[in-house]
């Protein structure tokens, strides 16, 4: 399944081209099928849309960065777990999180700057 994007177009291009009742290859996986309407253009061989999805998701530039792409489901995660980020421990066992080192019973300590690990004293008032 792994072919060149011109490659893909190529065949996507004949598939489509193809009368009712030709035997094309698909575009994605390179199986020879029959195509049984005049909009085909992808076998049926695998399981759902998976050569459909991975032509398109080949073919179309901005899906092929998904970095740039984040899903609706992954946003609200992201979101969720904004705040509660364990970054990692001090030096006298204290969680981290988001910059704030906190003790056993989850009471703030002191800061702790990201760039280096230089403390400074939490001002808590009574």
């Amino acid at each position: 399944m792994n072919r060149g994007i011109k490659t893909l177009k190529a065949l996507y291009l004949k598939a489509k081209e193809a009368k009712v009742d030709e035997t094309v290859f698909c575009p994605s996986c390179g199986k020879p099928f029959k195509k049984t309407n005049y909009q085909q253009a992808f076998c049926k061989n695998n399981i759902g849309t998976i050569c459909k999805d991975y032509y398109w998701n080949n073919v179309t530039p901005t899906k092929r960065n998904n970095k740039t792409r984040i899903s609706p489901a992954s946003a609200a995660y992201m979101e969720s777990t904004k705040h509660t980020r364990v970054t990692g421990r001090t030096s006298e066992g204290y969680r981290v999180i988001d910059g704030v080192a906190y003790d056993e019973f989850d009471e703030p300590v002191y800061n702790v700057d990201a760039g280096d690990d230089s403390r400074h004293p939490f001002d808590l008032e009574d």
